[in-house]
């Protein structure tokens, strides 16, 4: 008798567009202490394939955010700063047609039973109709059945009552590696709620700027950390010898203000 495995493979992602689906905005940032109501009412747009129907399906979970400033997905939490249970979505269901837009209402209710800090929550956006496709497995007598489903998650962030939002640099360093000379540097999240880092690094010499390059942002969770480390393109930094690596850090405090952080060490290139 023929044997058939089936194999069920979830894809979720938190980008803005993947494959078929793009939504805006791709994350939804709340501060509940300048909402005088018991409950806020916020929405996003869903825009579908301009080729094909698809229909969707809205709920909720709960996530934190891991060292490696990662989404982690937890099917069941009874921390009190998971408000999964407190968002109602309009509609829960829907069909976006070709080349339309959908707008999903998410209500959030209780406001004021929030503890402070940050809470969170991500919304789901499932794809209903499940992808179905046939492996040849080389093996007489038995099939596999790939079914694959798509998900986006966007996340939902609800920060109330005394929160903070502070930053602060542990150390800077290079590493010198086979392929080359990366920075490594430890920035500390030392609030109970997320910081926005956004990093630029420069090299200098005799005081003087002579080149600068992005290392990608990173979301990191409150009292919690991340290591960010990127490798240094030599290759595209014409002075060489006894130079300085300066790296600066920006993020936005609790009253929204820019907050900059500046560390150096020397590097030879």
């Amino acid at each position: 008798m023929k044997k058939i495995l089936g194999l069920l493979i979830t894809l979720l992602i938190t980008t803005q567009a993947y494959a078929s689906i793009a939504v805006a905005p791709n994350k939804i940032d709340i501060n509940a202490n300048k909402i005088k109501s018991n409950y806020v009412t916020t929405a996003i747009e869903v825009r579908g394939d301009t080729k094909q129907t698809i229909r969707f399906k809205a709920y909720s979970g709960y996530f934190t955010i891991s060292e490696q400033s990662k989404m982690v997905h937890h099917e069941k939490s009874d921390d009190p700063h998971n408000i999964a249970k407190k968002i109602r979505f309009v509609p829960s269901e829907f069909t976006v047609q070709p080349g339309k837009v959908q707008k999903l209402r998410i209500n959030i209710a209780n406001l004021n039973s929030l503890p402070d800090g940050e809470s969170r929550a991500v919304l789901y956006l499932e794809d209903v109709n499940a992808k179905e496709y046939n492996l040849d497995t080389g093996m007489p007598g038995i099939g596999a059945q790939l079914i694959v489903k798509t998900r986006m998650g966007i996340p939902i962030y609800v920060t109330k009552g005394k929160f903070t939002k502070h930053g602060e640099v542990e150390y800077l360093k290079t590493v010198k590696e086979k392929d080359g000379q990366y920075v490594e540097m430890k920035v500390k999240s030392t609030g109970n709620s997320k910081i926005n880092c956004f990093v630029k690094a420069q090299i200098v010499k005799d005081k003087k700027l002579v080149y600068e390059y992005n290392i990608p942002a990173k979301v990191i969770g409150g009292e919690n950390y991340y290591i960010f480390k990127d490798k240094i393109p030599a290759d595209k930094i014409k002075e060489k010898g006894e130079l300085t690596l300066r790296v600066l850090v920006n993020y936005k405090d609790e009253k929204d203000k820019k907050q900059n952080l500046k560390q150096e060490v020397p590097i030879t290139l």
